[in-house]
């Protein structure tokens, strides 16, 4: 598919820093350290700010309510504290943020946005969390806001920031930097004003990004002529760049995915459930986890890659393979549902793709180096790979209700298996000390231990 990836992207592994704004297009000037724009509610616990006259429902078509002016609340540390501020509007939206930490030079930031947008809409009974402490750390949340024509009721987004200084001695200031939007995306909101959903079914979705240190962002139902509803995505991170994208695209079906990532002191980790356009993205679950390394889950996406993760390009914040690994594996599929993806590594690189059709499952680990890589595409398909002490694996299953397995262990060691639609290829080689084999659901197999190989 055409990609429309937005200019920020990024091009290369490492963090990505946003463009940091310290008044978004979206806020009014600084009142106090903390920036209240265009509010229609009260502030909890510091007396009323708005008067009925600001608050307002507006009946749209279809019995939608539509809240004119949501609930926005943005601040810098210092001065704002971990007391913390909270704004509604009436209709159920609230904002909140908390935190502190900051010093003058280095501040912290934190919005939270709910309900918010310009366009009339069903945007009721979202809530909107924002945490940020120290210094260096962004902490934004957005949640039914800044779409239009469109349901972005029910969403909720957390955002959890806090900087810190990495263990392994990076030269960079400690900085924290997390994005969470559920109906919307946040880190897009921020960096470059972009739009929310449009004429869609956005609600109901679930948001979480926290880091440590790190830089985590968590995407759920974001998208436009689309289902994006009852998705949930979690990221977290320490000392880590990590994202969690579910229910993103267009013109499609991409309700009730999950993406769930998290990293310790790795590269890259990304989980991408239910990314695309034009067909039914519906109930995909991806799963990633690395500590020092890499990992990447996609599981009902319509595109995936290695080298470029699985976002086709609709947030531009994709995870990236770990250089030089010699192993690409990357495709445009068909939309697909009930679909699972998991990737774990440690000291390694590992990547699984579940998608092509329905009902498919990958799984792909990579424990002590090496790259293991884990794609069924297909329907009803399965692949495993496992990569130990330096082993690397390839399993691809292609086709219908067809399976392909790899194992490597051993520096060195390296097993594909292949299954395209009955044909099988496998390969397998061992050094002294390791062992690898290769098999697949059309009854072959092979074997290499200690440097000699058995085929069966």
């Amino acid at each position: 598919m055409a990609k429309h990836r937005p200019a920020h992207a990024r091009s290369g592994l490492g963090r990505y820093t946003a463009p940091r704004r310290l008044h978004p297009a979206h806020a009014t000037a600084s009142v106090d350290g903390v920036r209240v724009a265009r509010l229609a509610g009260a502030l909890v616990g510091g007396g009323i700010l708005a008067s009925a006259g600001l608050m307002g429902i507006i009946a749209t078509p279809a019995g939608a309510v539509y809240s004119p002016l949501g609930a926005e609340v943005t601040g810098t540390s210092p001065p704002f504290s971990s007391l913390g501020t909270t704004m509604t509007d009436g209709l159920g939206n609230f904002a909140t943020v908390a935190g502190g930490g900051g010093i003058t030079g280095e501040e912290g930031e934190a919005g939270a946005f709910a309900g918010f947008l310009d366009n009339p809409s069903n945007n009721v009974d979202n809530t909107a969390f924002a945490f940020g402490f120290g210094p260096n750390n962004l902490s934004i949340a957005d949640a039914g806001s800044f779409g239009g024509s469109a349901d972005l009721s029910g969403n909720s987004a957390t955002s959890d920031a806090v900087s810190a200084v990495s263990p392994l001695g990076a030269p960079a200031p400690p900085f924290g930097e997390a994005f969470a939007g559920a109906g919307d995306n946040a880190f897009l909101t921020f960096a470059i004003g972009a739009p929310g959903s449009f004429d869609a079914n956005a609600s109901d979705n679930t948001a979480f990004a926290w880091t440590f240190g790190g830089f985590s962002v968590a995407t759920a139902g974001w998208g436009s002529f689309a289902n994006v509803s009852d998705n949930v995505a979690y990221a977290g991170s320490q000392f880590a760049e990590v994202t969690a994208e579910a229910g993103i695209g267009e013109d499609a079906n991409l309700s009730g995915n999950g993406a769930y990532a998290y990293g310790l002191l790795a590269l890259n980790v990304g989980a991408f459930a239910g990314v695309g356009s034009d067909g039914h993205y519906q109930n995909n679950l991806a799963v990633a986890q690395s500590t020092f390394g890499v990992a990447l889950a996609c599981a009902g996406v319509e595109f995936f890659s290695t080298a470029e993760g699985c976002d086709a390009g609709f947030l531009g914040d994709n995870p990236e393979v770990l250089p030089n690994t010699g192993i690409i594996v990357e495709g445009l599929s068909d939309g697909g549902s009930n679909n699972m993806a998991s990737a774990g590594s440690a000291l390694g690189g590992a990547f699984a793709f579940a998608v092509g059709g329905d009902n498919n499952t990958a799984a792909a680990s990579a424990v002590g180096g090496g790259v293991s890589v884990a794609a069924a595409d297909g329907t009803g398909d399965s692949a495993a790979a496992l990569g130990v002490a330096g082993g690397s694996t390839t399993a691809l299953a292609v086709g219908t209700n067809v399976n392909a397995d790899a194992t490597a262990v051993g520096a060195g060691a390296t097993a594909t298996a292949t299954d395209l639609s009955g044909t099988s290829v496998l390969g397998a080689a061992s050094g002294l000390g390791g062992w690898s084999d290769a098999s697949t659901s059309g009854g072959a197999w092979t074997v290499s231990i200690n440097g000699a190989t058995l085929v069966s």
